[in-house]
């Protein structure tokens, strides 16, 4: 039985297809899920103008369901990509699955 866990990644406009399209590569992922965010940080002083004045960044959230055996070469595909463009991520366990009828 494999364990299932939540990755969930922030990243930066620029990069999304790109990561759209690494992982629709992937055959271990059955799916993910792509929101846009607001992204607010004490370190303003990178936002842009209009970010400062605004008071938040314009992010894109993906939550990514994977088994735990897959965690390294998922983390590893998503660095090629985030390479220039730095993504903040965690990783949460998941308890349950299901779907409601």
């Amino acid at each position: 039985m494999s364990t299932e866990q939540l990755l969930v990644l922030i990243a930066q406009n620029d990069v999304k297809d790109d990561i759209v399209d690494t992982l629709i590569e992937l055959d271990f992922l059955s799916g993910f899920s792509l929101g846009d965010i607001c992204g607010f940080s004490r370190e303003h002083s990178h936002f842009n103008i209009k970010e400062q004045v605004e008071g938040y960044r314009e992010f894109y959230k993906f939550e990514i369901m994977h088994p735990q055996a897959q965690q390294t070469a998922l983390l590893e595909a998503l660095a090629l990509v985030c390479k220039h463009n730095p993504c903040r991520y965690w990783i949460m366990p998941i308890d349950q699955t299901g779907t409601l009828c």
